[in-house]
Protein backbone atom coordinates (compact mmCIF):
# COMPACT_ATOMS: atom_id res chain seq x y z
CA UNK A 1 0.00 0.00 0.00
CA UNK A 2 2.71 2.62 0.98
CA UNK A 3 4.20 2.17 -2.97
CA UNK A 4 1.21 2.27 -3.93
CA UNK A 5 0.94 5.82 -2.26
CA UNK A 6 4.24 7.03 -2.82
CA UNK A 7 3.72 6.29 -6.53
CA UNK A 8 0.55 8.26 -7.20
CA UNK A 9 2.01 11.19 -4.53
CA UNK A 10 5.02 11.46 -6.79
CA UNK A 11 3.00 12.46 -9.95
CA UNK A 12 1.31 15.47 -8.22
CA UNK A 13 3.25 18.36 -8.65
CA UNK A 14 2.19 19.46 -5.22
CA UNK A 15 3.92 17.07 -2.98
CA UNK A 16 7.21 14.65 -3.40
CA UNK A 17 7.61 11.38 -2.27
CA UNK A 18 10.34 12.98 0.13
CA UNK A 19 7.99 15.47 1.71
CA UNK A 20 5.43 12.84 2.21
CA UNK A 21 5.54 9.46 4.82
CA UNK A 22 2.98 7.11 5.30
CA UNK A 23 1.77 5.77 8.60
CA UNK A 24 0.66 2.40 9.03
CA UNK A 25 -2.92 1.82 9.84
CA UNK A 26 -3.75 5.70 8.86
CA UNK A 27 -3.00 7.51 5.84
CA UNK A 28 -0.97 9.39 3.92
CA UNK A 29 0.52 12.35 6.08
CA UNK A 30 2.39 15.80 4.32
CA UNK A 31 5.94 16.15 6.28
CA UNK A 32 6.75 19.59 5.20
CA UNK A 33 5.43 22.11 2.82
CA UNK A 34 6.87 22.50 -0.72
CA UNK A 35 7.01 25.73 -2.58
CA UNK A 36 4.58 25.66 -5.31
CA UNK A 37 6.39 26.21 -8.52
CA UNK A 38 4.27 28.51 -11.52
CA UNK A 39 4.43 27.37 -14.70
CA UNK A 40 4.62 29.56 -18.00
CA UNK A 41 1.36 29.42 -19.31
CA UNK A 42 0.61 30.40 -23.02
CA UNK A 43 -3.13 31.03 -22.86
CA UNK A 44 -6.57 30.50 -21.59
CA UNK A 45 -6.96 27.25 -22.84
CA UNK A 46 -3.46 25.65 -21.55
CA UNK A 47 -4.40 27.56 -18.05
CA UNK A 48 -7.44 25.80 -18.04
CA UNK A 49 -6.25 22.46 -18.68
CA UNK A 50 -3.67 23.05 -16.01
CA UNK A 51 -6.47 23.66 -13.44
CA UNK A 52 -8.35 20.72 -14.26
CA UNK A 53 -5.61 18.20 -14.07
CA UNK A 54 -4.62 19.62 -10.80
CA UNK A 55 -7.97 19.35 -9.74
CA UNK A 56 -8.42 15.91 -11.09
CA UNK A 57 -5.16 14.92 -9.18
CA UNK A 58 -6.09 16.43 -5.95
CA UNK A 59 -9.51 14.33 -6.49
CA UNK A 60 -7.39 10.96 -6.97
CA UNK A 61 -5.26 12.05 -3.74
CA UNK A 62 -8.50 12.32 -1.79
CA UNK A 63 -10.09 9.02 -2.70
CA UNK A 64 -6.72 7.31 -2.58
CA UNK A 65 -6.10 8.69 1.37
CA UNK A 66 -9.80 8.01 2.24
CA UNK A 67 -9.81 4.19 0.53
CA UNK A 68 -6.49 3.59 2.49
CA UNK A 69 -8.38 4.75 6.19
CA UNK A 70 -11.14 2.49 5.32
CA UNK A 71 -8.44 -0.31 4.80
CA UNK A 72 -6.41 0.70 7.57
CA UNK A 73 -9.69 0.62 9.59
CA UNK A 74 -10.54 -2.89 8.54
CA UNK A 75 -7.09 -4.56 9.58
CA UNK A 76 -7.65 -2.21 13.31
CA UNK A 77 -9.18 -3.95 15.92
CA UNK A 78 -12.90 -4.67 15.05
CA UNK A 79 -15.29 -1.25 15.15
CA UNK A 80 -18.60 -0.75 17.36
CA UNK A 81 -21.08 0.83 15.35
CA UNK A 82 -22.41 2.11 18.44
CA UNK A 83 -19.91 4.50 18.91
CA UNK A 84 -21.50 6.40 16.35
CA UNK A 85 -24.49 6.76 18.55
CA UNK A 86 -24.95 10.37 19.02
CA UNK A 87 -27.08 9.62 22.04
CA UNK A 88 -23.97 8.09 23.75
CA UNK A 89 -22.90 10.53 26.39
CA UNK A 90 -20.45 10.52 28.68
CA UNK A 91 -21.30 10.32 32.78
CA UNK A 92 -20.76 13.82 34.11
CA UNK A 93 -17.33 13.38 36.27
CA UNK A 94 -17.92 13.45 40.34
CA UNK A 95 -15.43 15.90 41.75
CA UNK A 96 -15.08 15.98 45.08
CA UNK A 97 -15.45 19.04 47.58
CA UNK A 98 -11.70 19.94 47.77
CA UNK A 99 -11.76 19.78 43.77
CA UNK A 100 -14.64 22.30 43.46
CA UNK A 101 -13.31 24.56 45.87
CA UNK A 102 -9.83 24.77 44.73
CA UNK A 103 -11.42 25.13 41.17
CA UNK A 104 -13.62 27.87 42.68
CA UNK A 105 -10.67 29.68 44.07
CA UNK A 106 -8.38 29.07 41.09
CA UNK A 107 -11.07 31.17 38.65
CA UNK A 108 -11.28 34.37 41.71
CA UNK A 109 -7.73 34.50 41.54
CA UNK A 110 -7.32 34.65 37.61
CA UNK A 111 -10.88 37.44 37.67
CA UNK A 112 -8.73 39.46 39.92
CA UNK A 113 -5.25 39.27 37.98
CA UNK A 114 -7.36 40.20 34.40
CA UNK A 115 -9.28 42.92 36.31
CA UNK A 116 -6.09 44.71 37.92
CA UNK A 117 -4.58 43.90 34.33
CA UNK A 118 -7.17 45.67 32.72
CA UNK A 119 -6.83 48.75 35.76
CA UNK A 120 -3.09 48.56 34.86
CA UNK A 121 -3.94 49.14 30.75
CA UNK A 122 -6.85 52.29 31.96
CA UNK A 123 -4.06 53.86 33.92
CA UNK A 124 -1.76 53.66 31.32
CA UNK A 125 -4.02 55.16 28.48
CA UNK A 126 -5.19 57.95 31.14
CA UNK A 127 -1.40 58.70 31.66
CA UNK A 128 -1.44 59.34 27.98
CA UNK A 129 -4.00 61.26 27.30
CA UNK A 130 -3.05 63.65 29.90
CA UNK A 131 0.48 63.64 28.84
CA UNK A 132 -1.54 64.64 25.44
CA UNK A 133 -3.07 66.95 26.51
CA UNK A 134 -0.38 69.07 28.74
CA UNK A 135 1.94 68.59 25.36
CA UNK A 136 -1.03 70.47 23.48
CA UNK A 137 -1.00 73.05 25.91
CA UNK A 138 2.24 73.84 26.25
CA UNK A 139 2.32 73.98 22.05
CA UNK A 140 -0.25 76.34 22.12
CA UNK A 141 1.11 78.65 24.50
CA UNK A 142 4.62 78.79 22.11
CA UNK A 143 2.80 78.51 18.96
CA UNK A 144 -0.64 78.58 17.90
CA UNK A 145 0.31 77.64 14.24
CA UNK A 146 1.87 74.62 15.20
CA UNK A 147 -1.07 73.92 17.46
CA UNK A 148 -3.65 74.23 14.99
CA UNK A 149 -1.45 72.05 12.34
CA UNK A 150 -0.82 69.38 15.57
CA UNK A 151 -4.31 69.05 15.56
CA UNK A 152 -5.32 69.01 11.78
CA UNK A 153 -6.73 65.77 10.71
CA UNK A 154 -3.87 63.78 8.83
CA UNK A 155 -6.23 61.49 6.03
CA UNK A 156 -3.54 60.01 4.09
CA UNK A 157 -2.76 58.79 7.60
CA UNK A 158 -5.86 56.68 8.13
CA UNK A 159 -8.08 56.69 5.25
CA UNK A 160 -11.65 55.96 5.23
CA UNK A 161 -14.00 54.82 2.42
CA UNK A 162 -17.55 54.41 3.25
CA UNK A 163 -19.98 53.17 0.60
CA UNK A 164 -23.33 52.87 1.62
CA UNK A 165 -25.90 50.17 0.10
CA UNK A 166 -26.15 49.99 -3.36
CA UNK A 167 -29.28 48.05 -3.62
CA UNK A 168 -31.92 48.44 -1.34
CA UNK A 169 -35.58 46.46 -1.08
CA UNK A 170 -38.64 48.76 -1.78
CA UNK A 171 -39.94 50.82 1.13
CA UNK A 172 -44.06 49.64 1.42
CA UNK A 173 -46.43 52.32 1.51
CA UNK A 174 -44.16 55.34 -0.07
CA UNK A 175 -44.45 57.41 -2.26
CA UNK A 176 -41.39 59.33 -3.96
CA UNK A 177 -42.13 63.55 -3.77
CA UNK A 178 -42.60 64.79 -6.96
CA UNK A 179 -39.73 66.76 -8.47
CA UNK A 180 -42.37 69.57 -9.77
CA UNK A 181 -43.47 70.97 -7.10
Amino acid sequence: MATTLSRIVSKLSFASPRSCFVCPGLSLVQARAKGKQSKKVKNKKDMRREIMKEFVKKQELEKLMHTASLKAAKMGEPFDPEMLNPARKRKPIDKSSEEKESEYLLIKEWSRYRMETHKQDLRALADMVDSREKALKELKKISPLLYDRALELKEDLFPYECVGPTATPPIADYSPPDPDE
